[in-house]
């Protein structure tokens, strides 16, 4: 008998792969019947895994029709990290000034399994994600401020920073993992300006790759249901 839970994680990771390397582009329809056969598994496990995919954002459902992935132009992408780098970075200069050892240590937790992770050759999937998703969320609770919190949450969780950080290539990784490294070094310091300085060169990094990720599928026929 097939356990749900492990069918519907096979499928999730699956669509998440194949929206990583592109062979998935935006506009591109989803079918659940079709992935369902392909796979070897019920439309249930499916449904679940698309339902998980678009409260991610990755993709839209449709009653009757599936999932679209979900497409961004060149001036949302940059208006969007644009947003980000500037919140970003001013909670890392707030952070900095109250950030405590145990903060700090966690923090350094983070960077070791990051680390390993990429060793491991984790190039550009979840688990790499998971963490790097981890650390800013961790930067931002530093900061001990609730306003600030509310106000990164809805930049901080965009979809596209996720499809991005998914493309990732192991150079990508390794760039953000220094970034990381050095942010840890910086909150140390209470040093707020450099904090402030390494995120906004951070994100920027990452709007970067998103433009050049996401490049190659803008202005392509989008496909019909």
């Amino acid at each position: 008998m097939i356990n749900m839970d492990s069918a519907v994680q096979r499928v999730y990771l699956d669509v998440s792969d194949r929206l990583a390397s592109g062979e998935l582009p935006p506009g591109k329809w989803v079918r659940e019947r079709s992935l369902a056969e392909a796979m070897g598994v019920s439309r249930t496990p499916v449904r679940e895994a698309l339902n998980k995919l678009a409260a991610e954002g990755l993709v839209r459902l449709e009653r009757n029709r599936g999932a679209q992935v979900v497409e961004w132009t060149s001036e949302q992408i940059t208006e969007i990290y644009g947003l980000r780098a500037a919140t970003e970075g001013f909670i890392a200069s707030v952070a900095a000034q109250k950030i405590d050892d145990d903060t700090l240590d966690k923090l350094e937790v983070n960077l070791d399994q990051y680390a390993r992770m990429i060793q491991e050759g984790d190039v550009g999937r979840s688990g790499a994600a998971a963490l790097n998703a981890e650390f800013h969320a961790t930067v931002v609770a530093a900061a001990r401020n609730e306003t600030l919190t509310n106000l990164a949450s809805g930049v901080i969780n965009n979809p596209l920073a996720r499809r991005t950080f998914l493309r990732y290539s192991p150079r990508d990784l390794q760039r953000s993992y220094e970034h990381h490294r050095q942010l840890v070094e910086a909150l140390r310091d209470h040093d707020s300006e450099a904090a402030s300085m390494i995120m906004h060169v951070h994100i920027l990094s990452a709007q970067r790759a998103s433009l050049k990720s996401e490049r190659p599928f803008e202005g392509q026929h989008v496909e019909r249901p």
